[in-house]
Formats: C-alpha cells, sequence, structure tokens
C-alpha cells in the first residue's frame, strides 16, 4: 500500500466524535505495523476508543514526539460534491473528513516514522508517535497518556495540525464560559410581579461588550485576543416573565492572560450588576479551558524546522485553534512546533481535502526533522505536565 493509499484508508474510517471510534484508526495503523514487524502499543480507553505510539529507541538520551489526534468533526448536514468518507483522488487533492484537520498530518508523521525504521537508521534522539483520541471534544486520549506517563520526559513536541506548512510556534488559548441569570417567573400581562433574566442579561452583555475592549492585547505572531458571546437561551413562552437566561462566551488569549484572573474580574463585575439591582443572581461556569502555548523561535527544534524549509525568524507563525498541546504542555516548558499539510481554513468544513504533494512533502519534512534534529542544540529537558493551569 503506497502513501497515498494509506491515507485513503483512514478517511475512509469515520471517527467523527462524537462518539469517536478511534480504535477503528488504531486497527488501520496496527496493520500496517504487523506488516512491516513495526512495534508498536495501544492503550484501550474503552467505547472502541484507544491511544496509538510508536517509539524508535534513539542513540542519545533525548526523546522527541510526533503528535496528532485520530477522531474528526462530524461531516455536517451540508451537501459535499464527494462524500465525507471515500478519500476520493480528484486531480492534485484528496477529499474527505478529516483531509486537513488532521489525518493528512497523521499519516505524514507515521510513514516518515515507518521510513526510518524501515531502512534501519538510527535516530540520535528516541522518537515516539503519539496518536490520540478525543481532541475534537475533551481530549480525552491526551489526558489518559498524561495519567499514564506523568513522569516520562518530553524534550521537544511536534503536533501535525494543519498549518498549509507553515511553521507555528504556538497557538491562542479557548476559555469557554456558560453565564446563567436567574429571575422569576410572572404573568406577561404584569412584568412587575417577576423578575425577567432576559433583560437582566442585556446587562450582562454589555459587561462582555466592555471587556471585550479592555482585555484586548496582540501577541506577536499568535495575533489578538478576542470575546464574542456565541448563544444565548431563555423563555419559557410568549406570556411568561422568564426566570432563567443563559449565554455561551467564547474567549480566546494569548500571553500573558491568564483564565482564572480573567474570571475573578468577570465575577466583580457581576456582582456590582447585583448591588445596582441590574442583575438579580447569576452563575459562570467554565465549560472549556485550554492555555495558549507559545515557543521561541531561537528554540533548537524551530530552528530545525526553519533550517529544512529554508526559511528564517520572521517566517513563523500562530494559529487561533487550540491543540493537544494545552493538555501536554500546558505551561509552555516545551518547546513546540505545529506543522502540517492541510489547510486551516478547510478544517471542520464540506468538502474538506488535502494537496497530494503538500502530503508527500509533509512526510519528507517529519522524516528530515527527526534525522537533523541534533542533539547537542539548545535543549530545554522537560517532564510532561499534567493538568491544565
Amino acid at each position: 500500500m503506497d502513501d497515498v493509499q494509506f491515507l485513503q484508508k483512514l478517511l475512509r474510517i469515520n471517527s467523527s466524535n462524537p462518539p469517536g471510534n478511534e480504535h477503528e484508526v488504531t486497527k488501520a495503523f496496527i496493520e500496517r505495523c504487523m506488516v512491516n514487524d513495526l512495534p508498536y502499543k495501544v492503550t484501550s480507553l474503552g467505547n472502541n476508543r484507544s491511544n496509538f505510539e510508536v517509539t524508535l529507541k534513539g542513540s542519545g538520551d533525548k526523546h522527541l514526539f510526533f503528535c496528532g489526534h485520530m477522531d474528526t468533526v462530524s461531516p455536517g448536514e451540508s451537501e459535499w460534491t464527494y462524500p465525507p468518507f471515500s478519500g476520493e483522488v480528484i486531480g492534485n487533492k484528496i477529499y474527505g473528513r478529516g483531509a486537513s484537520d488532521m489525518k493528512s498530518g497523521l499519516a505524514a508523521m507515521f510513514l516518515a516514522i515507518e521510513s526510518i525504521f524501515l531502512e534501519k537508521i538510527v535516530p540520535i534522539p528516541t522518537i515516539t508517535f503519539l496518536a490520540t483520541a478525543g481532541e475534537e471534544v475533551d481530549s480525552c486520549g491526551a489526558r489518559a497518556f498524561l495519567e499514564e506517563n506523568e513522569n516520562r520526559t518530553v524534550d521537544a513536541l511536534v503536533i501535525g495540525e494543519p498549518t498549509n506548512e507553515k511553521v507555528v510556534v504556538g497557538h491562542k488559548g479557548a476559555l469557554w464560559l456558560e453565564i446563567t441569570a436567574y429571575g422569576k417567573t410572572a404573568h406577561g400581562s404584569m412584568p412587575d410581579y417577576g423578575i425577567n433574566a432576559v433583560d437582566h442579561m442585556v446587562h450582562v452583555i454589555n459587561e462582555l461588550t466592555s471587556l471585550k475592549l479592555s482585555w484586548k492585547i496582540a501577541r506577536e505572531p499568535l495575533g489578538s485576543s478576542s470575546v464574542a458571546v456565541t448563544m444565548i437561551e431563555g423563555g419559557i413562552q410568549t406570556n411568561v416573565i422568564p426566570d432563567r437566561c443563559t449565554i455561551r462566551v467564547d474567549i480566546r488569549t494569548v500571553p500573558p492572560q491568564d483564565h482564572e484572573e480573567l474570571i475573578k474580574e468577570l465575577n466583580n463585575k457581576l456582582d456590582k450588576l447585583v448591588e445596582n439591582h441590574q442583575l438579580y443572581e447569576y452563575k459562570v461556569a467554565k465549560i472549556l479551558d485550554r492555555p495558549s502555548i507559545i515557543t521561541s523561535s531561537s528554540s533548537a527544534l524551530i530552528q530545525s524546522a526553519l533550517a529544512i524549509k529554508g526559511e528564517t525568524d520572521d517566517q513563523c507563525y500562530g494559529v487561533s485553534y487550540y491543540t493537544d498541546g494545552t493538555v501536554l504542555n500546558p505551561r509552555s516548558e516545551i518547546p513546540t512546533l505545529i506543522y502540517g499539510p492541510g489547510d486551516e481554513k478547510l478544517a471542520h468544513q464540506p468538502n474538506e481535502s488535502v494537496p497530494i504533494d503538500a502530503f508527500i512533502r509533509a512526510i519528507e519534512f517529519y522524516k528530515k526533522l527527526a534525522l537533523t534534529f541534533e542533539s547537542q542544540m539548545d535543549w530545554h529537558n522537560s517532564p510532561l505536565q499534567g493538568g491544565i493551569k
């Protein structure tokens, strides 16, 4: 099976999350390993879900990780020109859910390591390929890996998310909040006998609009932080004063913003609304908490990537989406490169695709990175960091 056919095989597996079923992807990796006598490890997570690992022992004492996720988002309700699980090749592109995000990067990393193994090359660092479950929802695979490998040392981390072959040194943090305003029901014709939670939520949204400006900072190459109210729900029926209104807020952060400090400031603002009788009762709940991560362009990992590309420090980029790096490296203590053949603009879109030549180039890039990353360079030996700050 050639490289393109292997990617097609992965794309034909429905690993939409929920429910995930990532073990079906693991089976494809196992089948490939068994053909080539490549040792592997599987960690079962239950419910047809698993993590998959391959490790090549190096001649040195450093450890380089290649990491990607096996799950995808669902195909959605929009019509696809080519079936989302067909892996169809049209011209220079392969189509399918996960083609960009991120089965192309996942397959390319595995194939690079397989190539090193088959050529009987002993790399300087020990190299591990880690394919995880659940990144699109809760990073259950990355968290399970941490629980099992809390003291395992990782000296550098490569994540194969779609970057359109750009060298990416970090991504924004993501903080999703659910804010609920409470009130008291009454007949719609007698509003003064109730407490209108929807009216009170207007004051909450006004505070968020103000915070959107005061919280906005920029950090190159990640760009600017942002705040957006993305969902709202409230009310019972037209003739009842609503006693509950809930919104969802999507906050994207950049260093040095601290999520707990932002929540503390928001609570203080809402407490003042309560004091001023503009809010009756409220609750703020964290739905998702992923810190930003960033690596200096001067690190050995990034310099190696730039050298392979023939690029310079000013050609380092940031992305807005988050990765499993927020779980594996929440305090940016492990040098991390995000690099993949997919186009991030196509992620989660109908007719998702990846150029075949970009996929083939990615295999060679990952292989060169594994073999040219010198152990005598400026390594930062860091254990995996459990939990989210």
